[in-house]
């Protein structure tokens, strides 16, 4: 699946939150932070309340409890195949 997920969505997914000014202003660092954090969370590894809920609410990856196995959307798995 081959699907284009625009800077415009990007950057509204991380409204109101603060990663530091070079990655605030930055899109292809977000970018970098979704896909460390969708790598963390398949893997098993913690990654941050605010980035698991960016990555959640983009609909990237689907919610579970704590220490269930995380499983990426369609969308999850096409946005790493471009990262």
């Amino acid at each position: 699946m081959n699907i284009d997920i625009t800077d415009e969505y990007i950057n509204k997914l991380f409204e109101g939150t603060n990663f530091g000014e070079a990655t605030n202003k930055d899109v292809v660092k977000k970018r970098e932070v979704v896909a460390k954090t969708l790598r963390n969370q398949v893997d098993g590894y913690w990654s941050g309340h605010t980035a698991y809920h960016i990555v959640v609410r983009g609909g990237f990856l689907i919610d579970a409890k704590s220490g269930d196995p995380k499983i990426l959307t369609a969308l999850g798995e096409s946005f790493l195949e471009k990262q």
